[in-house]
């Protein structure tokens, strides 16, 4: 039988094998298959205890003061955002430490958060003070928490089973005229050309789906969204250019100093790639706002 996609039912091909590179829970392989239809990659057979992949670890929880200082290097986020909208309600998925939701509140909007990891919703709670939804299933939670002048999702939707119905939940939860931005491991980039299954954007397990632009503008358009911004080349995706680069050389457990030689060669062959990955959509991550459109008499 012709393996089927999950989301387009389109025909599928195995894609590769990996396994667990970036953190290495364990020594199981991981099947990936990708659509001849709409070019997305998924994860073939989920584990059934994938929470086991996401350690302790997987969340630095910073006080308030230094959780502040940390997301000084991520202003670039607030500033996407800030200049779709204004202000309002913003409603993030997968906040973790709360990085950009600190951001958010410090620029005036209203924040609410739903996060499947019970330490970080606790702790979004407490340091933050914000009203947290903790799920796994953030598609069964976004309408209740609308209407919304922005959804955000900063690196969520790959590791969501079921990523089109978030964003259908998402497009229910927005108000007239606000935006959804969701930032995500691009399937079309150089990096995994060339590396394949050793790419560390494709973070097996944890990630379920890689999505190709292309299919989550027209899963957008069919729920009445429109793209007004697509970038792969913002302070944060060339950030992950340079990651996937340092991590494809470094394997997990390794001795610092063998981790910080692959830091500068990595660093060294993004630089002599940038050329490359800045060109035409090749980067490793791209991000995408969506805005669903004003009522007419706000037009």
């Amino acid at each position: 039988m012709t393996a089927r996609c999950p989301l387009c039912d389109g025909d599928c091909t195995v894609a590769f094998v990996t396994h667990d590179r970036n953190r290495g829970v364990r020594p199981d392989a991981f099947t990936y298959r990708r659509c001849r239809r709409c070019g997305a990659l998924h994860l073939v057979d989920p584990p059934a205890d994938l929470a086991t992949f996401y350690p302790a670890s997987y969340f630095a929880l910073p006080g308030l003061d230094e959780l502040r200082r940390r997301a000084l290097a991520e202003r670039y986020r607030m500033d996407l955002v800030a200049r779709h909208v204004a202000g309002g309600r913003l409603l993030e998925v997968g906040p973790g430490e709360g990085l950009f939701a600190i951001q958010a509140l410090d620029a005036g909007f209203e924040v609410a958060a739903i996060e499947a990891d019970a330490t970080a919703a606790a702790h979004l709670r407490d340091v933050l003070g914000i009203e947290v939804v903790e799920s796994a299933a953030p598609e069964t939670e976004l309408t209740g928490l609308g209407p919304a002048a922005a959804i955000v999702a900063w690196h969520v939707i790959e590791h969501v089973p079921r990523p089109w119905e978030l964003l259908e939940s998402a497009a229910t939860a927005l108000a007239p005229g606000g935006v959804l931005v969701l930032a995500t491991p691009n399937p079309r980039a150089f990096g995994l050309r060339v590396l394949g299954a050793r790419w560390p954007h494709v973070d097996a397990p944890r990630h379920l789906f890689l999505l190709p632009h292309e299919a989550v503008i027209a899963r957008g358009r069919a729920l009445g969204l429109e793209p007004v911004q697509l970038t792969a080349t913002d302070q944060g995706g060339l950030g992950w250019n340079a990651f996937g680069w340092r991590y494809a050389l470094r394997r997990a457990g390794v001795r610092w100093a063998h981790e910080r030689l692959a830091h500068i060669a990595g660093d060294l062959i993004a630089r002599g790639l940038a050329p490359v990955e800045r060109h035409g959509l090749r980067g490793a991550a791209y991000t995408l706002v969506l805005r669903k459109p004003p009522l007419a008499s706000d037009s």
